[in-house]
């Protein structure tokens, strides 16, 4: 008897390790995948699962170690062993790399909804059934490190004294993390260092406060050491440097994103003071707004503002605005980039926009007292 309970365990489904997801191209209907995978949370997906619901086909190539997707671009590649896609001669990053599970190589949602959906240049529909939540240890449902972003990232507020009293720079990547990969072999990392460096030079030299660099050299980070130079008692505002890359070599130009609580959805890129003035809006969208316009005065394209839950962007209320720089994916746009009187320009609009906001602060201030 005891035999038979044993066996009958064994072979009970094992809920806590499956999942099911629903996958669809926008305007078709919804594909419901049953052999996915719970990791940390996170759902993988068999890669030829989802290529087959979105119209795509790949094999894995036993040569070289990875799957290949024929897409309308050519070869694309992803491989357990890289964080990265490629395709053709470029390589973007990945959030999370591929891993094999139950012999099948698996992918995430992020993969499905962002490089897979611009693999066949639609969108794509998502859900997952069934998030596993309750599997997750207690840790990782209250995260320490969510707590901890919170508490760093309050901004202290000073009732006197200069408009600014310091700015904490984070040029992203870093050593082993290259970041965006141009085809010429330009790296993102090199470009995020180059500006913020830049950029702590001019405000040292014009305002003569203190700023502090998350990284001043070519080596990696982990999240609490980037959030360091953010949690300083006296810093105002926090800038983190980036850049792009897309399938598409048309687009370019300046991406700036905030915390998705601190942006209304419906507003754009200001074109007008008095636009600003008339919405609530928060400190960070002050600051990205001022950004913005400083750019756009200085003949550099700016995309949008655009809210993003990325967790390099902290909690709290302390002014926080990540800069994409720019597509290393456009010709001209690298080659400009690259250029020090063209990285200058940007430099010198990022101390414009950064000085009127820091006005526009100082009197609410004054106002206030």
């Amino acid at each position: 008897m005891h035999f038979l309970i044993i066996l009958c365990c064994l072979f009970l489904p094992l809920h806590s390790a499956f999942a099911a997801v629903d996958i669809a191209l926008r305007g078709k209907d919804p594909v419901r995948l049953e052999d996915v995978y719970q990791q940390d949370g996170i759902p993988y997906i068999a890669i030829e699962d989802a290529l087959d619901v979105v119209g795509l086909t790949g094999h894995w190539n036993s040569i070289t170690h990875s799957f290949k997707i024929s897409t309308k671009h050519g070869w694309a590649e992803i491989s357990p062993a890289s964080g990265f896609l490629k395709i053709a001669d470029e390589y973007y990053p990945l959030k999370e790399k591929p891993r094999f599970i139950d012999g099948r190589l698996r992918v995430t949602d992020n993969f499905i909804l962002n490089q897979l959906a611009q693999l066949t240049g639609r969108s794509i529909y998502f859900r997952n059934l069934d998030p596993g939540t309750d599997n997750l240890p207690a840790k990782q449902q209250s995260s320490g490190l969510e707590k901890l972003f919170a508490f760093l990232l309050n901004k202290k507020v000073a009732a006197s004294g200069p408009m600014l009293r310091a700015v904490a720079l984070d040029p992203g990547h870093g050593g082993l993390d290259t970041g965006v990969i141009a085809s010429s072999g330009y790296k993102e990392k090199q470009l995020n260092l180059e500006i913020a460096e830049k950029l702590a030079k001019q405000l040292k030299m014009k305002l003569g406060i203190p700023i502090y660099l998350s990284r001043d050299g070519d080596y990696e980070l982990t999240m609490e050491q980037r959030l360091q130079s953010a949690s300083k008692d006296d810093v105002d505002i926090w800038l983190l440097f980036h850049a792009q890359a897309a399938f598409s070599s048309e687009l370019r130009g300046v991406s700036l994103f905030v915390r998705p609580e601190e942006i209304n959805q419906n507003i754009v890129v200001q074109e007008a003071v008095e636009e600003i003035v008339e919405v609530n809006l928060s400190d960070s969208m002050l600051l990205a707004n001022e950004l913005a316009l400083a750019l756009r005065k200085s003949a550099i394209e700016v995309r949008g503002i655009y809210p993003s839950s990325r967790l390099s962007l902290g909690r709290g209320n302390l002014p926080t605005v990540q800069i994409e720089l720019g597509f290393l994916s456009n010709s001209d746009e690298l080659q400009q980039l690259q250029n020090p009187e063209y990285q200058q320009q940007i430099v010198q609009a990022l101390y414009a926009g950064i000085r009127q906001y820091a006005k526009q602060s100082k009197e609410k201030i004054d106002g206030v007292n």
